[in-house]
């Protein structure tokens, strides 16, 4: 998670927080407009 909050390029999301509670893992990462990236690629 520390590596990919150091990551910064044009081409990637990038990861504001995460957070784990009661066995639940989750990333936070800035919102995208335009869909998903399974909607362009499917």
């Amino acid at each position: 998670v520390l590596l990919l909050g150091r990551l910064h390029h044009r081409n990637l999301v990038n990861l504001v927080g995460y957070c784990t509670e009661k066995g639940q893992n989750m990333l936070v990462y800035v919102y995208m407009c335009n869909g998903s990236l399974a909607s362009h690629l499917y």
